[in-house]
């Protein structure tokens, strides 16, 4: 259930509907062309969890072992950062103080006006293994105001007290930081409407792409119902093969005191030429899902829990999440 972007984990539960519909979408409506995407599609398990953490939990670097100093540190995660984000300012992206390396007093990671890399590719996160190379941070924050994603501007905040960040490998073996452990820890996402229509067409297009469909345009309607219950509306208008086809899909999400996400009344509608014929292929693979509840989000090491989740929906879209080992 990932998205493609490195912000997507915190998009809050918009992209939960848009990949339900792509991965319909793409499995049910195009020929040989989409033989492979619809394959992976149909044997690959979805995560436990509707959202992944990873995104804002993990930490490239281009050093194999947890360098000596802070300074070296720096410039690893720099190092591993070079094809993921065109970063502000390099000098002052992460910086210390306090403590004795590796155990310190603060930690401030600053991505504020990184441009993310259209063209690259996620890393493929395994699961934890324990390690007892780490560092420990007493006060740790990460901000990214804004980061720039296909020209959508992303406010991003993250927060956390006595934080232990461990050195792991992707499944292809790259070095990372992971956020391990927390006493305590808050994630603040905010974005305008119009910058995550933006995201959505892009993410859509991405998703999309050599599979015979071709995304015209995109047009999402959030409206919030609760602090923690949102309706999504998101209609489609694509081109299969040459014949235009319209669709437009409906859900209400709500989370509950346990941070369990319930997807319900969903639903797809199609219009254009090919779309009222199309939407009768995606039914089956939509409804699926619906009436399903998952755990909203689950971070890497699962030592760390979510607590509370607020969410408005408006002009702007924010989500705050609290979390705690």
């Amino acid at each position: 259930m990932n998205t493609n972007q490195q912000t997507a984990g915190t998009v809050a539960p918009a992209p939960i509907l848009i990949v339900l519909v792509l991965a319909a979408l793409l499995g049910c409506t195009t020929p040989a062309s989409s033989a492979r995407v619809s394959s992976a599609t149909k044997t690959r398990e979805p995560d436990r969890a509707w959202i992944s953490a990873k995104g804002f939990c993990c930490f490239p670097l281009a050093t194999d072992d947890l360098p000596r100093t802070g300074g070296q540190l720096a410039d690893s995660m720099n190092g591993g950062w070079k094809d993921v984000f065109t970063i502000h300012d390099p000098e002052h992206a992460v910086d210390f103080e306090g403590g004795r390396y590796p155990v310190v007093d603060q930690m401030r990671v600053d991505l504020s006006h990184a441009v993310v890399n259209p063209n690259h590719k996620l890393a493929r996160i395994g699961d934890y293994a324990a390690t007892t190379k780490s560092l420990a941070v007493e006060h740790f924050e990460m901000v990214a105001e804004p980061m720039v994603n296909h020209k959508s501007r992303i406010n991003l905040e993250v927060t956390g007290t006595q934080v232990r960040l461990d050195l792991q490998h992707d499944r292809d073996g790259k070095p990372m930081l992971m956020l391990a452990d927390a006493r305590e820890g808050t994630v603040h996402f905010d974005v305008s409407h119009d910058d995550l229509q933006k995201l959505v067409l892009a993410m859509s297009r991405y998703q999309a792409a050599g599979t015979g469909i071709t995304i015209r345009s995109t047009h999402l309607d959030l409206q919030s119902v609760g602090p923690r219950s949102l309706l999504i509306d998101l209609h489609l208008s694509t081109i299969v093969g040459f014949i235009p086809a319209g669709m437009r899909f409906t859900a209400r999400v709500d989370v509950d005191d346990h941070m369990n996400a319930r997807i319900s009344n969903l639903d797809c509608q199609g219009d254009e030429a090919l779309g009222p014929l199309i939407v009768t292929f995606i039914r089956p693979t939509i409804n699926k899902y619906n009436n399903t509840t998952r755990p909203l989000i689950s971070f890497p090491s699962g030592r760390l829990h979510l607590n509370d989740v607020q969410i408005q929906a408006g002009e702007h879209v924010e989500m705050t999440a609290k979390f705690s080992r």
